[in-house]
């Protein structure tokens, strides 16, 4: 038994915050499958990591260009075939875990995130196109992003909610995922418990942004962990009875999801973010140092359902002068344009092989 498998005993899933071809040629994926990873996430940054560390896109960019595509549809398909790859790798873990794990995420595009019809047309199409039932389609959390998730959780197509950076972000967002299963039921859509979704909670950036305003060294490196506490409490309640109606005819909880859980800062422990947010009906998705060092050396222990002095924490960071409204607003738009430009540097990087390979 890993260190991972008895985090899976508290109720927390973890998954692998990258994917890349090497993964599955190496072997490399089924070997975490085995140590218990069971899920993974995917962004534009992840995919320009990935495209510009290996040559194994070369031959598929080659042929794409060769057949008239161009380096926005050379950069869908890369995608769109490690999804399926991964996804296929993961489908045992999707039946054992009775649909609530195995899932792959995909992102669409970050240039439509402030618009909800272009963003549900893109999840669609992404949908089917990968044509694999343990996927998740990752929209922002942003006001439009609320509207093309209540559209695509009723019409049963997974969806990762990214960017999370406030609670009244995650609220809209879990409210849109609830009434997207409404409108399932609603609809006469028979399988509610094939739908999954998970709203993923952005941690270590807030605290990135939040420490270099401090005046108060004592609330440094605790603001990310008490924003998900918060989530959390309000999951917690968003979930609870009221939720009943659906849970009874088999639908899934939308589950937080802790995301950048790498620590930013050197002079912290490298499993912070693990280690303060294990709890039942989460998520964790790691970066491949954050894995490592979970397997080698964390501390497991509830520290979501005991967790208590939440509202102190954040009067005293209002008291220090700080507003975190601003500051996650802030955070969410620097998320938008982070994506947005390492998509287009993919596409850039996409470009140049297409040149390299002409010459």
């Amino acid at each position: 038994m890993t260190k991972i498998h008895e985090i899976n005993l508290l109720g927390q899933s973890i998954w692998l915050d990258s994917i890349s071809r090497n993964m599955f040629e190496s072997g490399q994926l089924s070997d975490l499958i085995k140590k218990g990873v069971s899920g993974l996430t995917s962004n534009p940054t992840i995919f320009d990591k990935a495209v510009s560390e290996t040559d194994l896109y070369d031959n598929q960019i080659k042929q794409l260009h060769l057949e008239g595509k161009n380096s926005e549809e050379i950069f869908e398909a890369i995608a769109i075939r490690d999804v399926q790859s991964a996804a296929d790798l993961m489908i045992n873990v999707y039946k054992k875990t009775q649909y609530k794990d195995g899932y792959i995420s995909i992102e669409v595009s970050p240039k439509l995130a402030n618009n909800s019809e272009l963003t549900i047309e893109e999840g669609i199409r992404l949908w089917n196109s990968i044509d694999r039932p343990n996927i998740m389609i990752k929209v922002p959390g942003t006001e439009s992003g609320s509207v093309a998730i209540r559209k695509l959780i009723s019409l049963g197509i997974n969806v990762n909610v990214t960017l999370l950076f406030s609670v009244e972000s995650y609220i809209r967002s879990a409210r849109a995922y609830i009434d997207g299963l409404n409108d399932y039921i609603n609809s006469g859509g028979k399988n509610l418990g094939n739908i999954a979704s998970v709203a993923s909670f952005f941690v270590s950036r807030l605290d990135t942004a939040v420490d270099k305003l401090l005046n108060d060294s004592s609330l440094k490196g605790k603001s990310g962990i008490f924003n998900a506490y918060k989530a959390y409490e309000l999951f917690l309640d968003l979930f609870g009875n009221d939720f009943d109606h659906l849970r009874n005819k088999g639908g899934q909880v939308q589950r937080p999801l802790w995301a950048s859980t790498s620590v930013k800062n050197p002079s912290y422990s490298p499993t912070l973010y693990v280690e303060k947010l294990m709890g039942p009906n989460t998520v964790n998705t790691l970066p491949e140092n954050t894995l490592e060092a979970l397997l080698q050396s964390a501390k497991i222990k509830d520290e979501l359902t005991n967790n208590t002095n939440v509202d102190r924490y954040f009067n005293n960071l209002e008291k220090d002068g700080l507003s975190v409204n601003q500051i996650t607003n802030e955070l969410l738009a620097d998320g938008i344009r982070s994506f947005l430009e390492s998509y287009n540097s993919v596409i850039d990087r996409i470009t140049n092989k297409i040149i390299k390979s002409s010459t």
